[in-house]
């Protein structure tokens, strides 16, 4: 794969006043809303892009939901192709895995069900829920009870997309990513991606994916100029029209309890209405869409502005002020006439090569250091950890977990960050994700009382963790918590006893 740049050019070059993207990135900022990517393109060109340190252009970035949209893409080819259709009964494409009667509103649901979130069922199953499945999540979906009749009622869930990638891959006999490469995505000029697999050797289809920045961009791009990429037409015109339309003129978001979502309560007044929703594509305002996953991972294609808009963050559940950041001001500077273009994007220039991630503030040495050398022994928790232990160096702290996984390292720099590969565990901080490896880059510092902090920035994910040890009374208290999470924000404290030498 040869990855190909988009074009780009200065703001006011395609009709963005930069003064607005100074305003929206100064917001943000203000609101201390954790961003890691900004792209924006309008007219043919990328005119605005923004990494937050330590995040760069070409790392990979975890998309959870966002995954969605490009499922939707391959199930499109397969209807241009003719080799599916909307009203196939799902049934129909697993006969050996159906409970046994199948049940009317089972035997009911089609491929546009799955598209459109409206399966029958009255809880939506998330990616956490699934992720830690061993057997067959296609006969996990098909024994879910179906208690209303499908094609009626929204109910978000990631295990709705997951059974659009198993019809791929039934239907072809490759997996939805190999159908992608070879049909769209290798077209694109992409960096390298990856997508998970579940059991079965299906691409997991509601979440997984994850690319760079600029990859998602082209994504949006692609659906911007209706199915066409340099003169190629990948997609049709008119899948790309249904798939990118309000399919569903009711769509509620019902309670998420960090596993499932349930059934709109129309009782609870916070339960907002949304704009709607296309095929795997939720609508948004000015006649936009958008692909988009939790946490903040989102691709807006905005087709009267003739503009795509991405982010890559790390913010909370619920968190509504990004978009309003957005149709604040930077919406408002789409089409309009910049006053001191030059000053403006001086300014805009400055503000990029600003941008940096919170880091930590303290002392990098103590006499607490002498507290904390060497290995703890950790009494029963619930998260397995069995010991850990602290090698204090000169300009970094390594720091060794060993739980049920076996043993884990993360060196974490007290002058400046350190980044390595990690296989600590953390998945009940990470919305159930455990990579084997992952990218980690660690800080450390010291506060006056004696306390050791480190930040383990995840790279290529949504997750930053924020850990703490200290020696109180002889005994070694160790605390740890994430930026983010679809659960608990914070582990129960561990508690351990110095191991002799």
């Amino acid at each position: 794969m040869t990855y190909i740049p988009l074009p780009r050019a200065l703001p006011h070059e395609c009709g963005v006043d930069p003064a607005g993207v100074v305003d929206f990135l100064q917001a943000v900022t203000e609101q201390g809303l954790e961003l890691h990517s900004f792209l924006l393109y309008r007219q043919g060109a990328v005119v605005a892009e923004a990494y937050w340190q330590p995040y760069s252009a070409h790392r990979l970035h975890v998309q959870h939901s966002a995954t969605k949209s490009w499922t939707a893409t391959a199930i499109g080819l397969l209807i241009d192709d003719g080799r599916l259709s909307l009203d196939a009964k799902v049934v129909s494409f697993f006969p050996d895995l159906c409970p046994q009667p199948i049940s009317a509103n089972l035997a009911a649901m089609t491929v546009e069900d799955l598209l459109t979130m409206r399966t029958g069922h009255t809880r939506g199953i998330s990616g956490g829920d699934w992720r830690n499945l061993q057997s067959s999540w296609v006969e996990a979906f098909l024994n879910e009870p179906v208690d209303e009749p499908p094609g009626q009622s929204f109910i978000y869930s990631s295990a709705s997309s997951f059974m659009l990638s198993a019809i791929v891959t039934q239907v072809t006999g490759q997996t939805m990513h190999a159908l992608l490469q070879a049909r769209v995505l290798g077209y694109l000029g992409l960096d390298h991606l990856e997508w998970d697999l579940a059991p079965g050797g299906f691409n997991s289809g509601g979440n997984g994916l994850s690319c760079t920045s600029e990859d998602s961009l082209k994504f949006g791009v692609l659906h911007l100029n209706h199915g066409q990429w340099q003169g190629r037409q990948l997609l049709s015109p008119q899948w790309v029209s249904e798939a990118t339309r309000n399919q569903v003129q009711d769509v509620w978001m019902g309670e998420f309890d960090g596993k499932q979502y349930l059934p709109r309560d129309k009782n609870k007044a916070n339960e907002a209405q949304r704009e709607g929703y296309g095929y795997q594509w939720w609508m948004t305002e000015h006649g936009g869409y958008y692909a988009s996953g939790v946490f903040g991972q989102q691709c807006m294609v905005l087709p009267e502005q003739d503009t795509v808009i991405v982010f890559t963050c790390g913010l909370r559940l619920g968190e509504k002020r990004l978009h309003a950041a957005l149709w604040q001001h930077l919406f408002p500077a789409l089409g309009r006439t910049a006053v001191d273009a030059n000053a403006s994007q001086a300014q805009l220039d400055a503000l990029i090569d600003g941008l940096r991630l919170p880091t930590l503030h303290g002392l990098q040495s103590s006499p607490a250091s002498r507290a904390l050398q060497g290995r703890f022994a950790i009494e029963p928790n619930e998260d397995g950890v069995r010991e850990v232990a602290f090698d204090f160096q000169a300009d970094y702290c390594d720091f060794t977990l060993v739980d049920h996984r076996g043993t884990h390292h993360v060196r974490a720099g007290f002058r400046q960050p350190i980044e390595t590969l990690t296989s600590i565990t953390g998945n009940y901080l990470h919305h159930q994700y455990q990579p084997e490896q992952t990218a980690v880059v660690a800080q450390a510092c010291w506060s006056t009382e004696g306390e050791l902090r480190m930040d383990w920035r995840f790279v290529e994910t949504a997750f930053g963790d924020h850990v703490t040890g200290r020696v109180q009374d002889g005994r070694l208290r160790f605390d740890r918590g994430v930026n983010t999470n679809a659960g608990a924000l914070q582990r129960p404290t561990l508690i351990g006893s110095r191991i002799p030498l």
